[in-house]
C-alpha cells in the first residue's frame, strides 16, 4: 500500500510540459478542477441571473448578451484563479495581458530599448527577468480593460435588481404615482452606472484631465455630426420634466400617423406600444416638435362620435330614440356622469346637415377608456345597423339620373 502511494505521488510530481517553469502533474489536475468548477459556477450564475432577468423585464435579446457576457466573465476569472492556484507561470499569455497599451502608439524606440522591451516580453531567451518601472503611474492593459468592464456589467446587474427593490418595497409603499416612480427609478440607474463607471476609470488608471481633453475633442464632433443625437438627449430631459407624456399615456402622432400607449421613456427615444402589440420606437425630438394627441394626459375618457345617414323622409325623432338607445346598450358608455366627471354629458344625438342624399345625424358617447376607442365605436356600428333594420329606417346611398335629350338638328 505504501509502494502504492509513493507512485502515486511519484506520478502527480512528474513534468509533463515546460513553459517558464516546469509544470506537474498535480498542477494540470488543479487547473482543470479549478475550471470544471467555473463551469459548474458559470451555469449556477446563469440560471440565478436569468431568473433574475425574468423578474425584471428585461428584454430576451438584452437577457441573452448579459447572460453571455456574465459566462466570459466568470470563466475568465476562472481561468487567472486556476493559474494562479496551480502555481502555473502564464508565461507570455500574462505578459500579453499586462502588457501596457499605450507602448503600442508611441513612437518607435531606440535599438537598445527594443531589446530591453522584447526582453521584457520573452526573458527566457535573454536569460534575465523583466525589468519593471515603477514611476508611480497606472498603465492601461488588457487585464485593466477586463476589471473595468466587469466592474460596470457588476454595476448594471445591481441597479437593475436594487430598481426592482426599490419600487416593490419604498415607492410603491408612499404610493408615488407611476411616472414619478419611473424618474426616480431612471435617476436610481444612472447614478450607480456614472459610480460604476468612476470606479472602472480610476482601476484603468485614466485621468480625468485627459477625458476633459477627449470631450473637448468630442465637442466640435457633436457640433456637426451629432445634432440629432444631442437634440434627442435634450428632448429626452424636456419629457422627463416637463411631463406633457407619462408612462402609460395613450397618445397619437398625428403627422407620422402613430397610436399607442407610452411604454416608456428613455434619454434617446420613446418606446410606444401599438395597438397590435408592436413596439415603436420614436426619437424624443418628434415628441417635442411634432404636434402630438396625448388622449390621457388630463384623464382616460374619451368621446366616441358615430356619424350616420338616414334617407329624406325619415322620423327625425325616432332616429334619435334609437341612436341614444344604442348607446344606452353598450356597457362600455358612460350612461350616468358622476360630479367628479367634469365636461362629461350622457349620450346625445346632433342632426349636422341636410345632406345631397340623406339626413346627417351625430352620437356622441363617453368612455372611461379611451385605449377602447375603436371596439367601441365599431360595437356602436354594429348596434346602430340592427336597430336600424328593427325600426325600417333605410341608410341611403348617393344616385344619380341621368337623362338623354336627342340632339337637335
Amino acid at each position: 500500500m505504501d509502494e502504492l502511494i509513493q507512485q502515486f505521488l511519484k506520478f502527480l510530481n512528474e513534468e509533463v510540459v515546460t513553459l517558464d517553469a516546469p509544470v506537474k502533474v498535480w498542477q494540470i489536475l488543479i487547473f482543470i478542477g479549478i475550471l470544471a468548477a467555473s463551469l459548474i459556477i458559470a451555469s449556477y450564475f446563469r440560471r440565478w441571473f436569468r431568473r433574475i432577468f425574468e423578474r425584471l423585464k428585461i428584454q430576451q435579446n438584452n437577457a441573452n448578451r448579459l447572460l453571455a457576457i456574465l459566462f466570459l466573465i466568470v470563466m475568465v476569472v476562472g481561468i487567472a484563479v486556476a493559474f494562479n492556484v496551480a502555481q502555473i507561470s502564464t508565461g507570455l499569455f500574462g505578459r500579453v495581458f499586462n502588457y501596457p497599451l499605450a507602448d503600442l502608439f508611441q513612437s518607435s524606440p531606440k535599438p537598445a530599448e527594443n531589446v530591453t522591451r522584447i526582453s521584457s516580453l520573452f526573458p527566457t531567451f535573454f536569460g534575465q527577468k523583466p525589468a519593471v518601472v515603477d514611476d508611480g503611474t497606472r498603465r492601461l492593459t488588457l487585464a485593466g480593460l477586463f476589471y473595468g468592464f466587469a466592474i460596470i456589467f457588476g454595476m448594471f446587474v445591481l441597479s437593475k435588481y436594487a430598481q426592482l427593490g426599490l419600487q416593490r418595497q419604498v415607492l410603491r409603499a408612499f404610493q408615488i404615482e407611476r411616472h414619478t416612480q419611473f424618474i426616480i427609478l431612471r435617476f436610481f440607474h444612472f447614478i450607480l452606472i456614472t459610480i460604476g463607471v468612476l470606479i472602472s476609470l480610476n482601476t484603468l488608471g485614466i485621468s480625468f484631465t485627459s477625458l476633459a481633453i477627449i470631450f473637448g475633442g468630442l465637442s466640435i464632433g457633436i457640433g456637426f455630426g451629432l445634432q440629432n443625437i444631442v437634440s434627442n438627449l435634450i428632448s429626452g430631459f424636456i419629457l422627463i420634466f416637463e411631463r406633457p407624456i407619462k408612462i402609460g399615456d395613450l397618445v397619437e402622432i398625428i403627422d407620422i400617423n402613430i397610436f399607442g400607449r407610452v411604454s416608456s421613456i428613455n434619454l434617446r427615444s420613446t418606446i410606444i406600444m401599438a395597438l397590435d402589440e408592436k413596439e415603436i420606437i420614436v426619437p424624443n425630438s418628434q415628441l417635442i416638435t411634432e404636434p402630438v394627441h396625448n388622449l390621457t394626459h388630463y384623464n382616460n375618457r374619451f368621446r366616441v362620435r358615430v356619424q350616420v345617414g338616414v334617407a329624406y323622409g325619415s322620423d327625425v325623432e325616432l332616429v334619435k330614440n334609437a341612436l341614444i338607445e344604442v348607446a344606452n346598450a353598450h356597457p362600455e358608455v358612460i350612461k350616468e356622469p358622476t360630479p367628479k366627471m367634469e365636461n362629461v354629458t350622457v349620450p346625445f344625438v346632433r342632426f349636422t346637415n341636410f345632406g345631397e342624399s340623406s339626413l346627417d345625424f351625430e352620437l356622441l358617447a363617453w368612455i372611461p377608456d379611451s385605449f377602447k376607442r375603436f371596439d367601441v365605436a365599431s360595437d356602436l356600428h354594429f348596434l346602430v345597423w340592427e336597430k336600424f333594420k328593427e325600426y325600417h329606417i333605410k341608410i341611403p346611398f348617393p344616385q344619380r339620373d341621368v337623362h338623354f335629350y336627342s340632339e337637335e338638328r
